[in-house]
């Protein structure tokens, strides 16, 4: 006569199984999506030109500085250039 307790190991066993396949499975169809677009998005030309604004003056303070100096710059009010920041600052991180 077969012994019980082996029949329920069996079948959590397979149960197991089945449940990794199909984990398998899902990941696979998950690492197999098109990847996202990598290019940056384009930026407007008023962020275009504030970014080159502030290139030059970053350049500027550089040849007028020693190297051992921090650059710091503060606004007053906002303004107009709120709307360039997020651009501004993917700009100045890959730098």
């Amino acid at each position: 006569m077969p012994d019980p307790r082996r029949r329920k190991h069996r079948t959590w066993f397979i149960a197991w199984a089945v449940l990794c396949a199909a984990g398998l499975v899902v990941t696979e169809a998950l690492t197999d999506s098109p990847p996202a677009d990598d290019k940056p998005a384009a930026v407007s030309p008023e962020c275009a030109d504030l970014i080159t604004e502030i290139e030059a003056r970053i350049a500027d303070q550089r040849d007028e500085n020693a190297s051992d100096t921090a650059l710091v710059w503060t606004r007053g009010t906002s303004g107009p250039d709120d709307d360039c920041l997020d651009e501004l600052r993917e700009h100045l991180d890959a730098d």
